[in-house]
């Protein structure tokens, strides 16, 4: 099984989301300044990775058999119903947030919050450049992002997707034995590929 990799600079940042994100609005001055002069520290730092790979999918009775593995998840299974295939991604804005939001952390409790959003924001609009890059590459129309974590389908998850991806080795991208993601903001995600 072939793993792409892809990298995103200068990734699209919404200071509407990343109000939503802090739980803060933007008709606040201060808090729109505060957002504009994050994303401003933050912009730069941003590095956009990913890793992916792309194959078969036979869903039965909530088990999605992916030929090499098969995970139980009655909420993928519905997600990705109709599909052939699929694409499973990792993907990462970088270390460098993390540093950031943990800079701040002691000496600006709102700015690492706001650094916070930024970074989520940032994998966000990464995932979804991807997404949209992939529509196109393969001329389908795509089933919305399903992570590990989400509905039922298990964090343990993570585990299988890290494996076929060797996403430590393709991205930087790790997981604990909690599993948790080092960098933070990072995500993974299945995508069902569907005819146009």
């Amino acid at each position: 099984m072939k793993i792409f990799k892809k990298s995103y600079e200068n990734l699209a940042l919404s200071e509407k989301e990343i109000a939503r994100y802090a739980k803060a609005s933007m008709e606040d001055v201060a808090v729109a300044e505060l957002i504009r002069s994050s994303i401003a520290e933050a912009a730069p730092i941003l590095s956009g990775k990913l890793c992916y790979t792309r194959f078969g999918v036979q869903i039965n009775e909530g088990v999605c058999n992916f030929g090499s593995f098969s995970i139980e998840s009655a909420h993928l299974a519905k997600n990705l119903a109709g599909c052939s295939e699929v694409v499973v991604f990792a993907a990462t804005v970088g270390i460098e947030i993390d540093r950031l939001i943990k800079k701040y952390n002691s000496v600006s409790p709102s700015r690492a919050l706001v650094l916070s959003a930024v970074g989520t924001e940032a994998i966000e609009s990464l995932a979804d450049a991807f997404s949209a890059d992939i529509s196109k590459e393969y001329n389908m129309r795509l089933r919305p992002r399903f992570s590990a974590g989400y509905g039922d389908l298990p964090l343990e998850a993570q585990r299988e997707i890290f494996k076929i991806l060797d996403a430590p080795r393709n991205i930087g991208l790790s997981l604990t034995d909690g599993l948790i993601m080092s960098p933070t903001k990072s995500v993974t995600a299945f995508i069902g590929l569907d005819k146009k």
